[in-house]
């Protein structure tokens, strides 16, 4: 081993020198508990690594002692590609020190860092059920998304015809709380679904809660949604898997009652970022964790970047970290603040700071005792908040398309004050060096009205040259002309006169066969248009035919669905050369994945002439298991999709989907959707009632050890939705502008407006001067 001093020279050498309160989250022995508070841009992921480091070479820890988990993939893979890069860096550079002994030497070259186990919790669970399974018993497979969705479309609500009864149909409107717009069967299968993940989130006492009802509507339809969930329970069980929260639930029981040894006994830290998106079972499972290395658990979030409330977290459990840890392990985590913010501008840091302190009644949800951010960079003042508002929708898009040209086209956008904004092209910059995030991504509102996304991709479609947009959440997934045309073509390839269709009626229902029949009309056209090559037209006539179209050739017997999939998209140039068709073509791709792990027929069309039925109802499977959850809303484009952004385009992404990222130029969308205090909009911008989250959380949490939330579901509705921009303006490197209407400016503003400094109580923080410069 080495010591501490001879650890951070090394670093120090390697240019990545840790300020104080990192080196004291990096310093702290093996087991002390540690309650990281570590704000947008402080460097978290360098301080995790620092920490895993100095834990295997100073502290002498086993790197297979070592667990580290994330929230996203993504963020894992960060992590680990920083471990293995710094460390190895590290162990090459002690190895060469000749002052070192030999025998420490060789200690170095023997160390193993690759052996530090990284991941997100879903996937060290499903490698602790894969490599420490008890003897005799087969591995659960784990049903993805994609899996688990299209099982419980099919066994929750296609079963007994539960999608058609009126009772639990209100039911789960009631509890969306947001009306009929956009309810159809994927929304109900959606809510249903994340009502199952709160069951075991919130681990609640689901038998109480079925029986919690108040009316005979409601009870009925408690138990009818109880039912539902039951056969999508049993339908994972009898192929044996697990969907992400059965998975956790299976390891967390496993711990509480012995389990795991061969895993735990090995186990000697546990180090947890993005603590603040965790859920009473999370929490559960890592506390078992902790208890078998002597409570040795680093915690590491952000209570102000808390934004997944809508997936199941509860980020009172990071607020209150020191209080819910201390009743557990008998002592206090030390609570380290990391506060030097490293990406942004003295200006942006200083913005941030006074939004998030604005409202009196947000501090009261806060981590006690948290500084503001501070700027470590002398002289790093950067360019003033910058603010463009405008009379209408469709100014604000032309003069922001204006903008964007200039900043990544022309020759930069002069400021009042002289100063000139440019995407510095000699560095690489382009396009994907700005980001419009906006509360939702989504180019029409629920009147049809288009939004800001669709008039500004417009506006910039009109430019010479023309400006390019990636938006792929931008538009309903089944209303896309790409894959209306791509299921079109699928349906008149696999089922042409319905026959298939006709077989499964009862499993698809009637708003699912209407869309399968627009998808053919609308491709029966485009096939007669003579806009499409007539190669294509005899493909499509040789399948439906199941005929090779030349002699002395069989139709094979059994044909992947695949293979006629990636056939048909060779045709559509839109899906494989555009980067918003190559997301659409992945949703294709993987519910084909998730049809192959349920049907029985694998994905395969089975085209025997002996056995009609037998070739019906493989198709039969690809028309339920494949095209039906797309048609139905259930398969769409997540931001987990989504891992990367093209370079060449404008990215326009949802608050939600731009937190862990940063972009040297960030548009804030604050208000171009609110002309007025509209009470449909208030939940965006003012809240009056709670949100679809915290009233799910008001009906199930009655019936959790966390019980019903002390703090009124509006309270909580304002407090996240400073956490959304709080994480929003905290995204830029350089530059940060804001955009909407100037019905929203104060101090003469029509709208209330969190986005615009108002506070709960009704007044803007922004009313005797505006925090930024209009252009």
């Amino acid at each position: 081993m080495i010591s501490f001093t001879q650890f951070l020279s090394v670093f120090d050498a390697m240019g990545r020198t840790p300020n104080a309160s990192q080196r004291q989250a990096v310093a702290a022995v093996m087991d002390d508990a540690l309650f990281v508070v570590a704000g947008p841009g402080t460097g978290k992921t360098a301080t995790l690594t620092m920490r895993i480091l100095k834990l295997i070479f100073v502290d002498g820890v086993k790197p297979r002692g070592i667990l580290a988990t994330t929230f996203t993939r993504k963020a894992a893979a960060e992590l680990r590609s920083r471990v293995l890069t710094w460390g190895y860096a590290l162990q090459e550079t002690l190895q060469a020190d000749k002052k070192l002994s030999k025998m420490v030497r060789l200690w170095l070259e023997r160390v193993d860092i690759n052996q530090v186990r990284t991941g997100t919790i879903d996937s060290l669970c499903e490698e602790l059920l894969r490599d420490f399974r008890d003897p005799g018993t087969d591995p659960p497979v784990l049903a993805d998304q994609f899996v688990s969705e299209t099982l419980l479309l099919r066994a929750g609500f296609f079963n007994s015809k539960r999608y058609d009864d009126d009772d639990l149909d209100e039911f789960l409107c009631a509890a969306r709380g947001t009306g009929k717009f956009g309810w159809n069967l994927g929304a109900k299968n959606d809510l249903a679904r994340t009502m199952w993940d709160r069951r075991h989130h919130d681990q609640l006492d689901w038998a109480k809660w079925v029986k919690a009802g108040t009316t005979p509507s409601e009870k009925k339809a408690r138990q009818l949604l109880d039912d539902a969930l039951n056969d999508y329970d049993a339908e994972l069980t009898s192929r044996i898997m697990v969907d992400f929260a059965q998975l956790e639930q299976t390891v967390l029981e496993r711990l509480q009652k012995g389990g795991l040894k061969e895993f735990t006994n090995e186990l000697d830290v546990v180090l947890l970022d993005e603590y603040q998106d965790t859920n009473l079972l999370q929490e559960s499972l890592y506390f078992e964790l902790a208890k078998r290395c002597g409570g040795a658990l680093t915690v590491v979030g952000d209570d102000d970047q808390s934004l997944y409330r809508f997936r199941g977290a509860t980020v009172d459990l990071f607020r209150d970290f020191e209080a819910r840890y201390a009743g557990v392990f008998k002592r206090k985590p030390t609570k380290i603040f990391l506060n030097e913010n490293y990406r942004s501008t003295k200006t942006i840091i200083d913005f941030v700071n006074d939004y998030a302190t604005l409202d009196k009644g947000y501090q009261s949800v806060r981590v006690v005792g948290k500084p503001g951010l501070k700027n470590p960079k002398v002289g790093n003042v950067g360019l003033p908040i910058l603010g463009m508002f405008r009379e209408t929708k469709q100014e604000l898009a032309a003069d922001l398309a204006v903008f964007i040209q200039a900043v990544t086209r022309g020759k930069g956008y002069k400021l009042p004050g002289g100063q000139v904004v440019k995407v510095d092209a000699t560095n690489g910059g382009d396009l994907g060096d700005i980001a419009l995030l906006c509360s939702s991504p989504q180019e029409y509102n629920a009147a049809d009205d288009p939004r800001l996304p669709k008039v500004l991709k417009d506006e910039l479609a009109a430019l010479t040259p023309k400006i390019p947009v990636f938006n792929p959440r931008g538009q309903d997934f089944t209303s896309l002309p790409q894959v209306r045309r791509l299921g079109g073509l699928l349906l008149c390839c696999l089922d042409r006169d319905a026959t298939a269709e006709d077989v499964v009626a009862k499993g698809l229902g009637q708003s699912i066969r209407a869309e399968f029949q627009s998808w053919a009309q609308e491709a029966e056209t485009l096939l007669k248009s003579g806009k499409v090559p007539k190669e294509l037209v005899s493909f499509v006539d040789n399948w439906s035919k199941r005929s090779p179209g030349r002699s002395g050739y069989a139709w094979p017997k059994n044909s992947p669905a695949i293979e006629l999939l990636y056939a048909l998209v060779h045709w559509l140039p839109e899906l494989h050369d555009e980067p918003e068709g190559q997301v659409y073509l992945e949703v294709f791709t993987r519910q084909l994945a998730a049809a192959e792990q349920v049907s029985s027929f694998n994905a395969r069309v089975v085209s025997d002439p002996a056995k009609k039925d037998l070739s019906l109802k493989s198709v039969g499977h690809l028309l339920l298991y494949w095209l039906a959850p797309i048609a139905s809303g259930s398969a769409k484009v997540d931001e987990e999709l989504i891992e990367t952004f093209p370079r060449d385009r404008l990215n326009v992404l949802s608050i939600h989907q731009s937190k862990g990222l940063e972009f040297p130029l960030v548009i804030v969308d604050v208000g171009s959707d609110f002309k007025r205090n509209h009470h449909a909009n208030a939940f965006k911008r003012f809240p009056n009632k709670p949100g679809p989250s915290h009233q799910l959380e008001d009906l199930m949490r009655p019936q959790s050890p966390l019980k019903k939330p002390a703090r009124g579901g509006v309270d909580r509705s304002f407090d996240d939705l400073y956490r959304q921009y709080f994480v929003a303006f905290s995204r830029p490197q350089d530059v940060l502008l804001l955009v909407g209407l100037e019905a929203g400016l104060p101090p003469n503003a029509k709208v209330e407006n969190v986005a615009m400094g108002y506070t709960r109580t009704g007044v803007s923080g922004w009313s005797g001067k505006l925090p930024f410069v209009k252009i």
